[in-house]
């Protein structure tokens, strides 16, 4: 068929040429843009709170599937034995997910999407079915990231959650976002309730004082009576369950973003 083509007249062989020069142009242009997709993919992971797994495959299985469509052969390897570490799944890396509990299924869930430690980072409600024992490990794994530079999402409901994976706080209401500040800032600037209880050899004794000044505070607790045996001492206020207990839209702080 080669030798045919030749012979045609030397018009056809220019615009055979010209032809291949243009789709070989438009193969590089695809070529770049499928890399060009590649390289975002890798980019940003995201962990959804729908578990997402393969439950006939195994953990290792599973974890390596995304790996090898993201990264090379080379990559994919170390990749999968580095995350399997990291989220504590090499015991369990040969059983097939379908007979995981739900906390596990949770890790290997957030051991699939990260595998191939994207720059950019989502997880909604990733402490979902968690033990204390996973949860701490999830907590640990975020600050890790946080130290590599790594940028972190967290979407999350529960307060405890907000305060140990992030350090910005951002407020979704009405459909909009506003930027809080520094979550440590915020706390901090909230009043504190200093609460004690205890008995003095002829009755009982109790002091409540409200207050955002540390200051104060350590002043009221050089006044406490030396005769006082203390049974109780909480200094609550500042943590944001306690801020969502007073306030649990938190229209206070859309006030304060809205103000000029």
């Amino acid at each position: 068929m080669r030798g045919a083509a030749r012979r045609q007249r030397r018009g056809q062989d220019d615009a055979a040429r010209r032809a291949h020069r243009h789709r070989a142009g438009n193969d590089g242009r695809l070529g770049a843009a499928r890399r060009g997709g590649l390289h975002a993919r890798r980019a940003i992971g995201f962990a959804t709170q729908a578990i997402a797994l393969y439950p006939v495959l195994t953990v290792e299985e599973n974890v390596g599937h995304l790996t090898r469509l993201l990264l090379g052969r080379g990559e994919a390897k170390a990749a999968i034995e580095r995350t399997l570490e990291e989220f504590a799944l090499g015991s369990i890396a040969r059983m097939r997910v379908h007979h995981l509990s739900g906390g596990q299924r949770r890790l290997v869930h957030l051991a699939a999407s990260f595998v191939h430690a994207p720059p950019i980072r989502l997880l909604d409600e990733p402490t979902v079915a968690l033990d204390f024992e996973a949860r701490q490990l999830v907590v640990r794994r975020v600050r890790a990231w946080r130290e590599e530079a790594a940028a972190v999402l967290v979407t999350a409901h529960y307060p405890e959650d907000i305060e140990e994976l992030s350090t910005e706080l951002v407020l979704l209401r009405d459909g909009k976002t506003r930027d809080l500040g520094e979550l440590g800032t915020v706390l901090s600037n909230q009043t504190r309730t200093l609460s004690l209880r205890g008995a003095r050899p002829d009755a009982s004794w109790e002091l409540t004082l409200a207050t955002s000044s540390l200051e104060e505070v350590r002043s009221k607790l050089g006044e406490v009576p030396s005769d006082v045996h203390l049974s109780e001492l909480r200094l609550s206020g500042n943590r944001l369950r306690d801020i969502l207990q007073r306030d649990p839209s938190l229209s206070a702080f859309a006030r304060e973003s809205e103000a000029p």
